[in-house]
């Protein structure tokens, strides 16, 4: 059994809306897969930081007040960790991240600063927090699929010429004017939804785990995982929606 390595980034700083329980999920997937799932904590006092020697990275979201110092921390690794997402190597990016792995950001008050710089987009910090729902319609890995989870926005992300992760069925998505919800890049995510996001949509987790095998060079995984539990939520989450969204549109008539 192989180890599966997971690069959990900035978890003490980059904290929010529960999304250690994507780790969970990613590290119980990888063990159903048949691998040996090994979880490394990258902070500030890391130093030995080797961008490809894991198979998933992953960034939870944080304070926008705390980008500048983790943008900082990783510039040196900024041009490995491109390569890796061109390589076609997942790191999934979640919540407010999108805006730390992004070109730029500008607060609210007008200041602007640097982001990461690992996709093209500029997000644009709002003086309200807007939160609720989310669901979209995605393709991962060649799998049509729909994922539900919520979102908690404290601004809009104009993704510039980048390709979008999903298309809304409901909710607010990048900035509350069109369709698109998050971007992806190669096999590369960068989300508002949280959920957590890979607890809540398993069979988002299933294909960037078969994504992370593949460049392992195993092609032939089967997740010995019932789903209906999930199936049921998810059911049960999408009939709820869709019924707000129908008391909605008859308020606004």
């Amino acid at each position: 059994m192989s180890n599966f390595n997971i690069a959990w980034m900035y978890p003490d700083t980059l904290y929010l809306h529960g999304e250690r329980g994507t780790i969970l999920a990613l590290s119980r997937f990888a063990k159903l897969a048949g691998f040996e799932p090994a979880v490394h904590k990258i902070d500030f006092d890391t130093t030995d930081f080797r961008p490809d020697d894991y198979d998933v990275i992953f960034f939870g979201p944080g304070e926008i007040c705390v980008m500048p110092a983790v943008r900082d921390s990783l510039m040196p690794y900024k041009n490995v960790l491109i390569k890796y997402i061109a390589a076609g190597r997942p790191i999934i990016v979640t919540g407010t991240s999108v805006a730390l792995t992004g070109a730029s950001v500008v607060r609210a008050d007008g200041t602007e600063f640097e982001g990461l710089g690992l996709t093209d987009s500029v997000f644009t910090e709002n003086e309200s927090v807007y939160g609720d729902d989310v669901y979209f319609k995605c393709e991962y890995n060649g799998r049509s699929m729909e994922l539900i989870g919520n979102q908690i926005q404290m601004g809009d992300l104009d993704i510039r010429d980048e390709t979008p992760f999903g298309s809304l069925i409901y909710g607010y998505g990048n900035s509350g004017k069109d369709l698109n919800e998050g971007i992806k890049k190669e096999n590369s995510v960068f989300t508002n939804s949280l959920g957590p996001l890979l607890l809540c949509n398993p069979w988002l987790t299933e294909e960037i785990v078969r994504v992370a095998a593949m460049h392992k060079g195993i092609s032939d995984i089967d997740f010995d995982f019932d789903q209906q539990f999930e199936k049921s939520s998810f059911d049960t989450k999408k009939e709820f929606i869709l019924t707000k969204e129908t008391n909605l549109t008859n308020c606004s008539r």
